[in-house]
């Protein structure tokens, strides 16, 4: 996957400075690398177990509601 070289910048992103997955993806295109919001969930939810992913999905809308 071509996001797997960042992976551990897509965590520190999202774990450590609260981004949402648009903003990480966003990140990602200014320094470079081409990505979407829907790559950077995948690759976060990777080896996740589903309840958990659906958790991730559910809190990056969370997060994207309180940003509007």
């Amino acid at each position: 996957m071509a996001l797997w070289p960042y992976v551990e910048t897509i965590v520190t992103l999202r774990d450590e400075k609260n981004f949402t997955f648009r903003e990480i993806a966003e990140w990602l295109n200014n320094n470079g690398v081409p990505a979407d919001h829907n790559s950077v969930y995948r690759i976060y939810t990777k080896g996740m177990p589903q309840p958990e992913a659906d958790g991730a999905a559910y809190d990056d809308e969370q997060m994207e509601r309180e940003r509007e």
